[in-house]
């Protein structure tokens, strides 16, 4: 991007958080078709060897077919028994189930907390760790990508970037540590957890060294294109293969600056936008 002698149309696939179903399932096929790859880790959870906490939560509540908890035990500040029968309730109870994990309990507490809650759930929770359906690849796997070229980038050591200096210092350091002796070299792009960022942390990553950072935000990119604020297209099982082409092709893009030309224009003339603007394509 920066000599602005990359091929027309050029493509790059990039992969978050690194999933072990990614090793298991997707690297096969990228082999199989000799596409490189970039896979941005979060490293946490791959150093620790653990499911990931908050998923394991929303996968027990959204698996169960219980229609209440019973608390007793759980050493959570809740009443005896908690109704679950209303996704509400369900919401409200796994956002103070994390809280609590996450501010009052180590690594080996939410483990237990969460075997706790698969029981009482009649979930099995042996099968989630059996299978390594909600954990990270490990330092085996990530080492072995490595060497088979996959590029193995930065995505932060606790999958947060906060707008405080010291702590996405501390995230990069941490993520750095982890990750560089498993790929053999120095790690300087990024991706940001969450699809979350700010221009403000732009002077931060800039002074660790942080040469690129892809968002979630859908777009192409060009060479005047910040290199910290990365557009990309996210696909997924919710994207439909027209979708898919629409943005391969560059026609997303094209109506996305339509779309947004036209209310630049409206506004100017102080037409009502959602008259007009909120009928055109998303």
């Amino acid at each position: 991007m920066a000599e602005r002698n990359l091929p027309p149309g050029s493509i790059v696939l990039t992969i978050d958080d690194g999933w072990a179903g990614v090793h298991d399932r997707a690297l096969p096929v990228l082999r199989q078709f000799h596409y490189p790859a970039t896979i941005y880790i979060s490293s946490y959870y791959s150093l620790k060897g653990t499911p990931v906490f908050r998923l394991v939560l929303q996968y027990l509540f959204w698996k169960t077919r219980e229609q209440q908890l019973s608390t007793s035990g759980l050493g959570v500040p809740l009443p005896p028994i908690v109704a679950i029968a209303s996704e509400e309730d369900r919401e409200r109870l796994i956002c103070k189930l994390m809280e609590h994990g996450e501010t009052r309990l180590d690594e080996a507490g939410r483990c237990e907390l969460s075997c706790l809650l698969a029981e009482r759930l009649r979930v099995d929770h042996e099968k989630i760790v059996r299978t390594r359906i909600l954990s990270l690849m490990n330092p085996a796997e990530i080492r072995a990508a490595s060497e088979e070229g996959v590029d193995i980038q930065l995505h932060t050591h606790r999958h947060r970037l906060p707008m405080n200096r010291d702590l996405v210092k501390q995230e990069i350091v941490d993520n750095r540590a982890f990750l560089e002796p498993l790929a053999e070299r120095e790690l300087r792009h990024l991706c940001y957890p969450s699809g979350i960022w700010s221009k403000e942390q732009w002077p931060w990553l800039i002074e660790l060294g942080i040469e690129s950072a892809a968002t979630c935000t859908s777009g192409l990119n060009r060479s005047e294109t910040p290199r910290l604020g990365l557009r990309r297209f996210l696909d997924g099982e919710n994207v439909s293969q027209i979708e898919f082409e629409a943005e391969i092709y560059g026609l997303a893009e094209l109506l996305r600056v339509c779309r947004a030309a036209l209310k630049r224009a409206l506004q100017r003339r102080s037409v009502p936008l959602e008259t007009t603007v909120e009928s055109l394509p998303s």
